[in-house]
């Protein structure tokens, strides 16, 4: 018999929630990111900031926020680089107009057609930047805790 409110089921995982403690494993993933001597560009201490979620031993050795949200202004902005030399490549076809006018061109201007809002959240999908994330090995070294562990 069940009473109320009791639910039968555990939530907690058959084996205990295990994080990343390697530095040799985080310098892997450093390198992997950032390439030759990625391990290098940061100090020791700001590499595990920088993969430390606050749900960790409850924040208590320093997270992430601020650099999260500096590291996504970054990543805005390279992916708008990106999305503006890309679009400068193409060679841009313009509709004659009926008075002979001519629009004003610059080389500097080229790609700002191919920079939209739906195109730059459709580059910077969470899903995407997931799949990239696990695709570098950064789920390895990730330090957070799940709710219910």
């Amino acid at each position: 018999m069940v009473r109320q409110g009791v639910s039968n089921r555990s939530f907690r995982p058959a084996r205990p929630f295990e994080v990343n403690e390697d530095p040799q494993k985080l310098d892997e993933a450093f390198i992997r990111v950032l390439g030759k001597q990625g391990d290098q560009m940061l100090t020791d201490e700001v590499k595990w900031l920088t993969v430390t979620h606050k749900s960790f031993d409850h924040g208590r050795r320093g997270f992430n926020d601020r650099l999260a949200y500096l590291g996504k202004r970054i990543v805005e902005l390279q992916a708008s680089l990106h999305m503006i030399a890309a679009s400068a490549a193409v060679p841009e076809t313009t509709v004659p107009d009926q008075w002979g006018r001519e629009p004003f061109r610059h080389p500097v201007l080229a790609g700002l057609a191919g920079l939209t809002k739906e195109r730059k959240q459709a580059v910077l999908d969470k899903k995407r930047v997931a799949q990239l994330a696990s695709k570098y090995g950064l789920t390895e070294v990730l330090r957070w805790k799940p709710k219910l562990v």
